[in-house]
C-alpha cells in the first residue's frame, strides 16, 4: 500500500494534500490524525523553504507506517532543524510537533533535494 501525491510548491496546494492523503488513510484503515498533522508540517516546510516540486508519499505495513517529502533544495535552508528558541514566536514549531509524534524522522540531502521522512507505529 502506497501514496504518492504530486504538489506545487504553493501553500494552496496544502490543503488538497491533506484531503486526499486523509482518504488513504481512511481507504488503508489507518488513523490519519498524526500522518496529516505531520505530512501537513513537511510540506508546508517544502513549501515555504523549497523551491519547485514537492512529492509526498505516504506507505504502511501491518505494524509500520512512513511518510516522505521530496523537495528540490535550497542549499542555505536545505537541512531541517528544530526550533524552540522561543515560546513567543508564531512559527517555527513544526518539527518539534513532528518529533513528538513520529517515532523517528530524519532527512537525506542529495545534490538536487531534500528529503524528509518519518516513521510511526500502526495504531
Amino acid at each position: 500500500m502506497r501514496f504518492v501525491h504530486e504538489l506545487a510548491a504553493d501553500p494552496a496546494a496544502l490543503q488538497p494534500a491533506r484531503v486526499l492523503l486523509e482518504a488513504w488513510c481512511l481507504s488503508e484503515h489507518i488513523d490519519p490524525e498524526s500522518m496529516v498533522i505531520i505530512a501537513n508540517e513537511l510540506c508546508t516546510n517544502a513549501v515555504r523553504h523549497g523551491q519547485g516540486t514537492v512529492v509526498l508519499t505516504a506507505s504502511g505495513s501491518p505494524d509500520r507506517l512512513g511518510l516522505g517529502v521530496r523537495q528540490e533544495a535550497r542549499y542555505e535552508l536545505a537541512i531541517p532543524v528544530p526550533d524552540s528558541s522561543s515560546d513567543l514566536q508564531i512559527t517555527g514549531r513544526g518539527l518539534l510537533m513532528v518529533d513528538a509524534l513520529a517515532e523517528s524522522w530524519g532527512w537525506q540531502l542529495t545534490a538536487s533535494s531534500t528529503f524528509v521522512w518519518a516513521r510511526l507505529s500502526r495504531r
